[in-house]
């Protein structure tokens, strides 16, 4: 059976959390191509092109189904009335006996047909519009919301005329995007989804098909440029272009007239680009014995011959038939709704153009015929078309000639080998020669550490073939054993924005070098600039000062040597210290025990996914009294050791009313004496007096501090106040409260750049560390702007796009040729207010630049991730790694979801660290659960660090409370352990959260109003704070239906019974929270039938409130949003939450002091 080519237009979603895309027909997988816009929340869209998969067809026509190809419906003649506005009654035309539904998943549920993985419906008598309920080309959906009014059958035409009449609905949507398939049948066959279904467009209304009618035709002419072409289709991809267009026109004419009367031809001509972006992206599907429709020059001529035609359309009808690609201006109209504005192409240092180049090929804006487009020297750019991927830019991997001169005399120091091994797989292994020996038979040796290639690393296939990685493993080998020495150069560059160009430079000659050594068949030039240390998840700084010293000392051993010390266990003579895990333990010492222990079925706990956080307990505190030693064993064991200890309780122990009402560091005094295995111990932590905690505010706990003044009797259920007896490690209260004191009185925070800003949680929470001084934010958004600007009224907010910011900054400093940039970028950049140009900072002014980079092209709650809107969110990644390139500040932190690791297998991930370290940064990388840092919410991050090769690489921050889920790893790297079976507090729950703010109602719209009552759980006094007026209280009115189905469970439509099976029941769909669980992640618009359905108040019947929202994220009640509900939404959605973010700079903090502590000593 012959296999349908589908592309697909895409509008970016409204939420983050809505379901997968259209990713198969109704028998069977098609592949797509996405085209995405922006939607009702988001901040515009341009483009890039389209990359489409085309399925190989199989004559059994089993492997990969087809949707069938439409046949023409007949026409709806009753269709007189061509009103403008849709909507009303009076303009909607259908027989009386067709029955019309107003909820689409109604309408969709009632036509039979197949649902999985999605539904597959027919549309007639359809009209497509924009929210003004203007009619609108299908194109319009880049521009604009678009909805849909017109009748829905099923998938299969039947001979019963009862189904075939089908059901009308009108206003649904939004209309999410259009696809295009009947290649290989060689008709088209126009496709449009919303998020609850795709539909096959069969008929348009009488008053809408002028309109409809110019993109049908556009699609044919892809269909007949594609027969033409195409070698399965019998065509001829070597034929001329006058060939080409001469076989579509006859196929073509059938007395059609086109746009504005124009001749077919012309028409073809004028949709050259359009018909290029489409066949191209059948690329990667393409059958073997096909060509390649990126490669012939035919269609690039094709799309190149609009530009000198004399017959092209002109701008006025081109306007009507097809959606400019990049040059949308920002109207009056954009400015006042950002959904409507556009989105450019990344600004980006040559550095950073040229090391994702290959990637993304298409990057490139297409050069302007006026000049005004990349201002890029011609031979630098020819010269890097012929480099592969593995020979990436090293810009900041050369000396200058001055420090190469220092270390001539030393080169013969650096020796590196290729080793003859049994398991190399093919590729010989290089050690770094640490030294040589003879041993006790005269055997000459060597000790060496081994060195990765680029390509064995974390890096993959985004590694410099030149480049090799340090590492820990050493091994000793014989002399004989060695197959040759290698050229390996250690790469010490100097530091700081104001070496670049230096570096740049001398990077060029040795591209040139080595390119020049490949020509003459010469072996490869290996150069080193990084210890790869994987069980860390790092790259750091080469210990050259340790490094190939010849003295008979590996660093490598002396590490693995302290890493064995610190597991050994071992006891003192006294038997009152004993050290495990390297941590020492003494008699009088608080302790963590692991709370499987204690379990009342001395069963483990449970870690299951549930929301509910009734299975992971904390760790139980304990008071050390005494170590007992098995004497049986002449040798301290750790599994023969026992320890005795008096348990503390926590309010958690007694009752989930007393946890939810005391605060989460108390614990009671208890005249309970167990004794446990030494391996039950998870660590040390203090317990005090009330009145002898720290002062310090912080959003999140950080510290293994807790507080006693009350006695438990667990037999008789009682609590005491009084706690005489109790011991509290009075000494290591003074000793913490001076060093609390003493680290506040920091001087200098690092003065930072907070890039893609949004509303400022992660600003926030940095600053709440410490470590972090807020200067200048860039947001795009106005409304996340103003919020941003609210909260931190002492930073420049530029509310512009980051690409023209990184033009305008470049330009000023008179670095505008390093820059790479479309010419909008240019043009907007040079139309920025001098004032604004006077306050940007400046190279050397940056210490720190954070951000997140957006997501949606990344994020697994975006069913649209592979669209065009959602392609150029991606891009942006490239702008922010170049300002980092160009400020070069001492930390740079980025942060995105889990499935940035993993997007694209993992490509766009490497290239950030491959591009990180190309300018020379150390890097470590992770994902993070913010539930671990306290907050009520299951929220997944992936984090990259990189600090200057002058700095100290920041740790990751430890979790802090027990949350279920798994360890996060990245290639077999956790940054940080689970706390699913165990942490040093427990999980705080949705009661915690919100248990205190006012019932509302649904769609309640009043922004202020008081407190009806006081906090009750530690969570709520400190986010509430000293607050007594509430804000943003206000919820999302939801339809009459689905708040009938809340209330009701018997009226849940049928497809979520009838198709649970296959669904995992629809988990969280239409469901409430439960107060003592956790929230699902926090969107950007919460709604019930999305991806992250479960956003109903446990007890009211409406959806979460703004401020319930900034809750469940770590916002305190005094942060601000702006702009209007769906807006403030957005902003807490796309925000980090404030505790994770603080968590992070507390560690930040802790790598400035080391520092500064190194230099003071």
């Amino acid at each position: 059976m012959a296999l349908p080519l589908i592309f697909l237009c895409q509008a970016n979603s409204i939420h983050a959390g809505c379901m997968s895309g259209m990713e198969k027909a109704k028998k069977g997988e098609t592949m797509l191509a996405v085209f995405e816009s922006d939607d009702a929340e988001s901040s515009v869209g341009a483009t890039t092109k389209p990359r489409q998969k085309r399925c190989s067809s199989d004559s059994s026509g089993s492997a990969c189904g087809s949707r069938k190809k439409p046949k023409k419906a007949s026409r709806h003649t009753d269709c007189k009335n061509k009103s403008v506005c849709l909507l009303r009654k009076s303009s909607v035309n259908g027989t009386k006996k067709q029955p019309i539904e107003k909820d689409e998943q109604v309408a969709v549920m009632s036509t039979t047909g197949e649902n999985i993985p999605r539904p597959n419906r027919r549309l007639t008598n359809f009209v497509f519009y924009d929210s003004d309920e203007r009619p609108q080309p299908v194109e319009m959906l880049e521009i604009c919301n678009m909805y849909i009014a017109g009748t829905i059958l099923p998938l299969d035409e039947s001979p019963d005329e009862e189904k075939e009449k089908g059901i009308r609905c009108e206003h649904f949507g939004r209309l999410e995007s259009w696809a295009i398939s009947g290649f290989e049948e060689g008709s088209p066959v126009i496709w449009v989804s919303t998020e609850i279904a795709d539909y096959e467009c069969i008929e348009p209304r009488n008053g809408y098909k002028r309109i409809y009618k110019n993109f049908y035709e556009k699609a044919r002419a892809c269909i007949e440029v594609y027969k033409k072409l195409s070698k399965s289709c019998g065509g001829n991809p070597n034929m001329s272009l006058d060939e080409l267009v001469a076989g579509v026109v006859s196929s073509m004419a059938q007395g059609r007239k086109f746009l504005s009367g124009l001749s077919i031809e012309s028409f073809v001509i004028s949709q050259g680009e359009f018909i290029h972006d489409q066949l191209i992206g059948l690329d990667e599907t393409c059958k073997q014995n096909d060509h390649v429709f990126s490669e012939l020059p035919v269609l690039a001529a094709l799309r190149d011959k609009k530009g000198k035609s004399k017959g092209s359309l002109p701008g006025k009808a081109i306007a009507s038939g097809r959606v400019p690609k990049r040059s949308l201006r920002i109207s009056d109209e954009e400015k006042k709704n950002e959904t409507k504005r556009k989105v450019m192409s990344a600004t980006t240092t040559k550095l950073i153009n040229r090391t994702w180049g290959e990637y993304y090929s298409n990057y490139l804006p297409e050069k302007s015929e006026g000049g005004r487009g990349f201002q890029v020297n011609e031979d630098e750019e020819t010269g890097n078309e012929d480099e592969e991927t593995g020979n990436e830019d090293e810009e900041t991997g050369n000396e200058d000639e001055e420090m190469g001169n220092e270390n001539e005399e030393e080169e013969e120091i650096w020796n590196s080998v290729l080793v003859e091994m049994d398991d190399s797989d093919g590729v010989s292994p290089i050690y770094f020669v640490e030294y040589m020996f003879e041993n006790l038979d005269g055997r000459k040796m060597v000790h060496g550490r081994l060195m990765l290639r680029g390509f064995q690393t974390v890096l993959g296939s985004s590694a410099n073939e030149r480049e090799v990685f340090l590492t820990n493993d050493c091994m000793v080998f014989d002399l004989g054993d060695v197959k040759q020495t290698v050229i390996m150069e250690i790469r010490l560059i100097p530091w700081g924005y104001q070496h670049r160009k230096a570096n740049a430079n001398n990077d060029k000659i040795d591209r040139a070098r080595a390119e020049e050594r490949r020509s003459k068949g010469l072996p490869l030039e290996y150069y080193c600039r990084s210890l790869y240390w994987p069980e860390r998840g790092a790259f750091f700084r080469l210990p050259t000062s340790t490094m190939g010293l010849g003295s008979g000392v590996c660093q490598s051993c002396k590490i693995k040597e302290t890493q064995k010390e610190k597991e050994t266990f071992k006891v003192n003579k006294s038997k009152t210290t004993f050290t495990l895990k390297g941590t020492e333990y003494s008699v009088k010492d608080f302790v963590y025990l692991h709370p499987h222990y204690f379990a009342a079925d001395g069963k483990a706990m449970d870690t299951s996914k549930s929301r509910k956080n009734a299975g992971p307990k904390p760790f139980v505190v304990c008071h050390l009294l005494q170590i007992k030693l098995s004497k049986s064993f002449k040798l301290a064991d750790p599994e023969s050791t026992k320890l005795k200890v008096r348990r503390f309780f926590r309010p958690e122990d007694i009752s989930a009313e007393k946890a939810h009402l005391s605060d989460i560091r108390e614990v009671y005094y208890s005249t309970q004496i167990v004794v446990v295995p030494v391996m039950a111990i998870e660590g040390k932590c203090e317990v005090r007096k009330k009145h002898e905690l720290p002062a310090f505010n912080a959003p999140a706990e950080f510290q293994h501090i807790f507080f006693c003044q009350s006695q438990y009797d667990p037999d008789t259920r009682a609590i005491k106040s009084s706690s005489e007896n109790m011991d509290t490690d009075e000494a290591a209260c003074r000793k913490r409260t001076s060093e609390c004191k003493g680290g506040e009185c920091d001087k200098s925070r690092l003065a930072t750049l907070d890039v893609f800003a949004g509303c400022g949680g992660l600003s926030e929470g940095l600053q709440q560390a410490g470590v972090s001084l807020t200067k200048w934010a860039i947001e795009y958004e106005e409304p996340a702007g103003e919020a941003f600007h609210l909260n931190h009224p002492d930073a420049l907010m530029f509310i512009n796009d980051c690409n023209v910011i990184l033009r305008a900054i470049m330009s000023a400093c008179g670095d505008a040729d390093d820059c790479v940039s479309t010419s909008e970028a240019t043009e907007l950049a040079e139309k920025l207010d001098e004032k604004d140009i006077r306050n940007l900072p400046r190279p050397g002014q940056v210490d720190f630049i954070n951000g997140g980079p957006p997501c949606q092209g990344f994020s697994g709650m975006n069913r649209f991730n592979q669209g065009k809107w959602s392609k150029m969110q991606c891009e942006m990644i490239l702008a922010f790694l170049s300002f980092a390139d160009y400020f070069r500040p001492r930390f740079f932190l980025l942060e995105n979801v889990r499935n940035f690791v993993t997007f694209n297998k993992g490509q766009t991930f490497r290239l950030t660290l491959a591009s990180l370290l190309e300018m020379g940064y150390q890097v470590r990388f992770g994902v993070l659960e913010a539930g671990a840092y306290g907050v009520p919410q299951s929220r997944r991050r992936a984090f990259i660090w990189a600090a200057s090769p002058e700095e100290t690489l920041p740790e990751w921050p430890e979790p802090m409370h027990v949350f279920p889920g798994p360890e996060l790893k990245i290639n077999n790297y956790a940054a940080v352990r689970s706390t699913a079976t165990g942490g040093p507090f427990r999980a705080i729950t949705v009661r915690d959260a919100i248990g205190d703010l006012p019932n509302i109602g649904n769609g309640a719209c009043e922004t202020t109003m008081e407190y009806p009552r006081e906090a009750s759980s530690w969570y709520q006094r400190k986010f509430r704070g000293d607050m007594s007026i509430l804000t943003d209280h206000i919820s999302k009115k939801m339809n009459e239906l689905n708040l009938i189905r809340w209330r009701i469970a018997k009226l849940l439509p049928s497809w979520l019974t009838n198709k649970g099976k296959r669904h995992n029941q629809w988990k969280g769909v239409l469901g409430r929270l439960d107060w003592e669980g956790h929230f699902p992640t926090s969107i950007t618009n919460p709604q019930p039938l999305g991806k992250v359905g479960m956003c109903f108040h446990p007890d009211q019947d409406r959806i979460l409130s703004v401020r319930e929202c900034a809750r469940t994220q770590g916002f305190p009640d005094s942060y601000k949003f702006s702009g209007q509900m769906h807006h403030k939404h957005r902003q807490v959605g796309n925000a980090v939450p404030p505790p994770l973010a603080f968590a992070l700079g507390r560690k930040l903090k802790e790598a400035v002091e080391r520092k500064h502590s190194t230099q003071s000593d």
